[in-house]
């Protein structure tokens, strides 16, 4: 799952408006930035040979970035770094809500996850892996991702409105659009040749999209209706 990830970001922002929407496309999308990094320096594994018919590349060992427990423990890390280290107005700490909202993006990765991967996510150590395989249809894969992701979108703009200027009134509409494109093309596209190819796509397409919706979420402001 590559967008359908977004659409708990644009959800949780109704939650909390003092969030950032930024920092939960980030947070929401963390283990697979984790896992990007672990995969480029060997301590996690994957391979292309055998794919899904969703996804392009087979998950063989993600303890530390996609195991229950694990994904436990870097939520509870979101929630005590922003707590320590993250300003939100004012001058005082990150608030316990606020803390408590990203921990919860962070840990929601696994659980949409767990729909679609097959049998890949340890629930303990690299044991006892689950997954409910929804990667075996590629109808269905698209369907639940990207009906998930309209919602949350169609959310997040009753909620806000554009500033006046085009990007603020279209450009949450244009990433949709590009966040379609990136995940049609990563299936009927040309498969990466390895891992590491795979690695390198995701690190980019994460941080890139967050620059992206910090830009664009300037041009909007909570709607007064």
């Amino acid at each position: 799952m590559l967008a359908g990830h977004y659409s708990v970001s644009y959800l949780l922002k109704k939650a909390d408006s003092e969030i950032k929407l930024w920092q939960l496309f980030l947070a929401v999308q963390w283990l697979d930035v984790v896992w990007s990094l672990f995969i480029l320096f060997g301590i996690e594994k994957a391979d292309t040979q055998h794919s899904l018919p969703a996804s392009p590349i087979h998950l063989t060992y993600m303890p530390y970035t996609h195991g229950f427990l694990s994904s436990l423990l870097w939520s509870g890390a979101a929630y005590l770094g922003y707590r320590v280290f993250y300003r939100g107005k004012g001058s005082g700490k990150g608030s316990r809500k606020s803390a408590l909202v990203i921990a919860s993006a962070v840990f929601s990765h696994w659980v949409l996850d767990l729909i679609v991967h097959d049998h890949d996510l340890p629930l303990l150590g690299d044991r006892y892996k689950v997954g409910f395989g929804v990667y075996h249809s590629i109808f269905w894969s698209l369907f639940i991702e990207f009906g998930l992701l309209l919602i949350g979108l169609f959310i997040y703009m009753r909620s806000t409105e554009g500033k006046g200027s085009f990007l603020g009134k279209y450009g949450m509409g244009f990433v949709f659009v590009i966040l379609l494109l990136f995940n049609v093309v990563s299936i009927w596209g040309p498969h990466p040749p390895n891992e590491k190819v795979v690695a390198v796509f995701n690190f980019c397409y994460y941080v890139g999209f967050t620059w992206v919706i910090s830009r664009l979420e300037r041009r909007r402001a909570l709607s007064r209706l």
